[in-house]
């Protein structure tokens, strides 16, 4: 990892740059809307904040067992026994002790700090409701143009480039987000030209991540709470503040819904009234 993102850097010609890790929730047919969301770590951090969550998975676990075969997989740690297909690796730790790692794990990235103070971890995502059609496109545009926004931002307090780096759990769309990213760094959409990525987002096994891991984590808590009729706040409460924000606005996290003129009282709705 070190060495993948020092390339970036000289490759970007740079200063330094952030990695953008990706995942998305409510994919599944009849859901209400569509997440995609992560976290940006700066090329410094990632490889701690890969070693800090390694240990949470390694407190939770039975004496000589593997970390790297327990996925950071919210939905399935919660039902390691759910569907068809074989058991979860989770389902050999008690549910206690999977409940406890889950909170240890959003705790982490809520308390982590990073090695140089002017590049703190920030979360971004994008929550689109209503009709299926056009969902992901827009999630995809809202997200990298909030990164690229806050690149910009960045840039212009440190006096120094800024450079960006998507990477997101693999997908079958992944052609069709990097046409489209490919467009978005050429020519303006409706939300602008994005000029402070390295390259299109590439796209990764989140087994061989524990970053893209926390980026599950991070979409499966906003999931809970917007995707459930009765909406679970309970796993999102710790990550709030990390959502990029600037002059008390939340600009990391778009909920994109017609209740937002009806006085939608989320925190990145509120923080745009």
């Amino acid at each position: 990892m070190r060495c993948l993102t020092a390339g970036l850097s000289r490759l970007a010609g740079a200063t330094s740059t952030y990695l953008l890790y990706l995942d998305e929730s409510g994919t599944h047919g009849g859901s209400s809307c569509l997440i995609i969301a992560g976290l940006a770590v700066h090329e410094r951090d990632a490889w701690f904040l890969q070693q800090r969550l390694t240990d949470v998975v390694r407190r939770a676990l039975p004496a000589g067992a593997d970390p790297s075969a327990f996925e950071l997989h919210a939905a399935e740690i919660k039902s390691p026994l759910h569907g068809s297909g074989p058991p979860s690796a989770w389902a050999q730790v008690s549910v206690d002790s999977r409940l406890h790692m889950m909170r240890d794990a959003y705790r982490t990235l809520r308390t982590y700090r990073p090695v140089d103070g002017r590049f703190p971890l920030a979360l971004f995502g994008a929550v689109v409701e209503g009709r299926p059609q056009g969902r992901e496109g827009r999630a995809y545009e809202e997200v990298l143009h909030k990164f690229d926004e806050m690149l910009t931002r960045r840039s212009r307090e440190l006096g120094e480039r800024q450079t960006g780096f998507v990477i997101h759990d693999k997908r079958t769309i992944e052609r069709d987000v990097q046409r489209a990213t490919q467009s978005w760094r050429e020519m303006a959409s409706r939300m602008g030209v994005l000029t402070h990525l390295a390259d299109v987002p590439v796209f990764a096994d989140s087994k061989a991540s524990r970053l893209l891991q926390a980026a599950d984590f991070t979409s499966w808590a906003l999931w809970r709470f917007y995707g459930l009729t009765q909406p679970d706040a309970d796993w999102i409460t710790e990550l709030w503040p990390l959502f990029d924000r600037a002059n008390e606005v939340m600009h990391g996290l778009i909920h994109a819904s017609p209740r937002f003129r009806e006085g939608c009282p989320c925190p990145p709705c509120a923080s745009r009234r």
